[in-house]
């Protein structure tokens, strides 16, 4: 996965929850001028701003690398193997 996808799943998880860029900063504390860079292909995030990213959009990190339409409606994605019973 390159930057680029990076930054349109960046982009997709925030307006799928209804948040501006703006919204992000505040409950993420990533600055608006870096989410804005992220998003645009300009910065590469380190592993711990998607952290603090992910969290404010009730994800996972993980989810940030999962191919577009691969998860729908941001519930957690089954796991393979065992069963809940």
């Amino acid at each position: 996965m390159n930057a680029l996808q990076i930054a349109h799943a960046v982009k997709r998880w925030r307006e799928a929850r209804g948040l501006s860029q703006r919204d992000l900063t505040a409950k993420s504390g990533v600055g608006y001028a870096s989410i804005a860079r992220i998003e645009t292909g300009r910065q590469d995030p380190t592993v711990g701003m998607l952290a603090r990213l992910a969290e404010p959009l009730g994800i996972r990190v993980v989810d940030f690398f999962q191919p577009t339409g691969s998860r729908s409606k941001g519930r957690p994605a089954r796991r393979r193997g065992r069963r809940k019973r």
